[in-house]
């Protein structure tokens, strides 16, 4: 068994890399997890295809939906992947690693493991920032929805509508969300002069 200063002395590569040597059949039967979930993920997206009538059971070409279907299509789809592979995935990850933790790992180890992954908590806080980009792009399609809907389109099949009406739809959301943006830094610059001024 490692002593407590070789373990403190070793990087974080070294560190995980011993104990995955040490304990690499959880390593494998993790991995057995993961690739269950993603074979039954494929099997559930093509069992969807064939079988949701939004989509006339695989058989509508792409501008047959409309953002109505199209969003309808891709909720159930969502709610299916959840239903039949996260949450079951979820809940045998967390057995397996109850297992590990409470039956396996000896008490020292468990420690050592819990200062790492505090230190490595501080690091991702202050590297933060990455995430950025996806809320933009989901604000964005929430935007676009919201731009279709009020603009009459919601009902309409993609294929009546041109590639530029979705260009169009994004340029205006893109500079309603920039004009929203200005405004609300405007007032914040004036809110932080009149309490600097105070």
């Amino acid at each position: 068994m490692l002593s407590d200063e070789t373990v403190l002395k070793k990087s974080d590569e070294d560190f995980w890399k011993s104990i995955l040597r040490k304990y690499w059949y959880f390593a494998l039967i993790f991995g057995l997890v993961l690739l269950g979930a993603i074979i039954g993920f494929l099997l559930v997206i093509q069992d969807y295809v064939n079988t949701s009538t939004i989509g006339g059971q695989g058989s509508w070409t792409f501008d047959q939906f409309s953002m109505a279907t199209g969003l309808e299509w891709v909720i159930f789809l969502v709610l299916r992947i959840i239903l039949f592979i996260v949450v079951p995935a979820l809940v045998l990850v967390g057995i397996l690693t109850g297992i590990i933790w409470y039956g396996v790992l000896p008490q020292e180890l468990k420690e050592e493991i819990k200062t790492r992954s505090d230190e490595d908590d501080e690091k991702k806080k202050l590297s933060k920032g990455s995430e950025g980009g996806g809320v933009f792009g989901f604000f964005m399609f929430i935007g676009v929805c919201i731009y279709v809907a009020l603009d009459g389109h919601w009902e309409t099949e993609f294929g009546n509508l041109s590639l530029g009406y979705f260009v169009d739809a994004w340029i205006a959301v893109f500079l309603w969300g920039l004009v929203i943006a200005i405004i609300v830094a405007v007032l914040g610059i004036l809110w932080f002069i009149n309490k600097d001024k105070e």
